[in-house]
């Protein structure tokens, strides 16, 4: 087992989950991650959706990317309806985002990337407002 690399926040405000992440990620940082996440989809009212706050060099190592997967599984069965994304250093990562799609893809989940935290935070309102009807 190796050191965790990478880091995740996460604060839940209503039905919307706000993680701020570090990478890389191995897989042992995605296994603690997960553990946050059950800790807080517990508490959480569906449907909701998760606001990511993105830091440069989000990138998952091939088995971290492989247990992301299941973290996706877990937030899709509790009610995730919309993911959006906000690169805080204002620089897309086109390999970050190759990633992403491809876990949000698998589990149809709807995400979008953005620049700005304003215009990620209002998709995602729209977006479990949607969800509620």
């Amino acid at each position: 087992m190796f050191h965790t690399h990478g880091e995740h926040k996460l604060q839940l405000n209503g039905n919307i989950l706000t993680v701020e992440a570090r990478g890389p990620f191995n897989i042992e940082q995605v296994d603690y991650y997960k553990n946050a996440l059950q800790n807080e989809l517990g508490n959480i009212k569906q449907p909701w959706g998760q606001l990511n706050k993105l830091h440069q060099d989000c990138l998952f190592t091939p088995q971290g990317e492989e247990e992301m997967y299941s973290t996706i599984k877990l937030r899709k069965d509790t009610g995730i309806c919309a993911v959006a994304i906000f690169f805080v250093d204002g620089k897309p990562n086109s390999i970050a985002e190759q990633q992403l799609r491809r876990m949000y893809a698998i589990h149809d989940i709807k995400y979008r990337c953005f620049k700005k935290k304003t215009e990620a935070t209002a998709w995602l309102k729209e977006q479990i407002s949607k969800a509620q009807y």
